[in-house]
């Protein structure tokens, strides 16, 4: 009985013994590849993108927002934009020197990407690691595969779809007939022609939401608009100092809102839209 019970506490000392070890002990480096730019995410302040040799896109920061230059002169879609950034941390498997480049499909390459003064050209995909070759300066690196993917086919991909821009918080909204104002306090009220008899006007509450709505308003889709701006017009001047006009293109069967300023065509849901266009819906809800 004794010697039983000294194996058994031999045997707990040597299971605690293995767990600290497995606890404490150093953990297995991982390789952290080759990094492939020295850009640090937060300085770039130029992108472009490049196909054929023609570039097809140019986004710049201003003001500490992103915009589109070319071809259209609008807002950016955060998300995209950031995964292009994430060439700045890119890590490579391995690097070859710059030459012979037809061989990795770099001459020319399947596109470009430019970040500030740092170009990225994007060549073949190395079918036995499922890698592609990346070239920048007089390299080419072997990349994984994702960061090709992530660089848009088209430019309206890159366009945002929100109505309004993260910096831009409306203070007045002008319908014409009819204002939304905010005060000193940041309380809101109506001002001028009210809806037919009967309807309860909008609590500050329920006309907080709905300014909310429109900081939050993301459009099902976004193109360019082609044609002369008509419509309803809504003018909304922004803290910051600036105005944003929209004028109403449709309101069924689904609401189109043409942004004047960047020519983008926006358009929402029937009801989400029409809740923009209507602080009372916003209350009768």
């Amino acid at each position: 009985m004794k010697s039983r019970l000294i194996l058994n506490l031999v045997l707990l000392l040597a299971l605690v013994g293995l767990g600290l070890y497995a606890y404490w002990r150093p953990g297995e480096e991982q390789d952290p590849g080759i990094a492939v730019s020295q850009l640090e995410r937060s300085d770039v302040v130029r992108v472009t993108i490049e196909r054929a040799t023609k570039v097809d896109v140019e986004m710049a920061q201003r003001d500490g927002r992103w915009l589109m230059l070319r071809p259209y002169q609008t807002r950016v879609e955060p998300l995209q934009l950031a995964r292009l950034l994430d060439l700045t941390e890119a890590t490579a498997s391995d690097v070859l020197p710059a030459d012979n480049l037809s061989r990795y499909g770099l001459d020319p390459p399947a596109a470009r990407v430019t970040l500030n003064d740092q170009a990225f050209a994007f060549g073949n995909i190395n079918e036995i690691t499922n890698e592609q070759y990346l070239a920048s300066g007089d390299q080419i690196y072997l990349v994984r595969t994702f960061l090709g993917y992530n660089i848009p086919l088209d430019a309206s991909k890159l366009l945002s779809h929100k109505l309004l821009g993260e910096s831009e918080k409306p203070v007045e909204f002008n319908f014409g007939d009819w204002q939304a104002v905010k005060n000193d306090k940041g309380a809101w009220s109506l001002q001028g022609k009210a809806p037919e008899a009967g309807v309860d006007a909008p609590t500050a509450d329920e006309l907080n939401v709905w300014a909310a709505e429109w900081n939050l308003a993301s459009a099902l889709s976004v193109q360019p608009y082609q044609g002369t701006p008509r419509g309803e017009r809504i003018s909304i001047r922004l803290g910051n100092g600036t105005s944003a006009t929209f004028r109403v293109l449709s309101r069924q069967p689904d609401v189109e809102l043409l942004r004047v300023e960047e020519n983008m065509l926006y358009r929402l849901g029937t009801d989400a839209g029409g809740r923009l266009l209507d602080p009372y819906r916003v209350a009768a809800s």
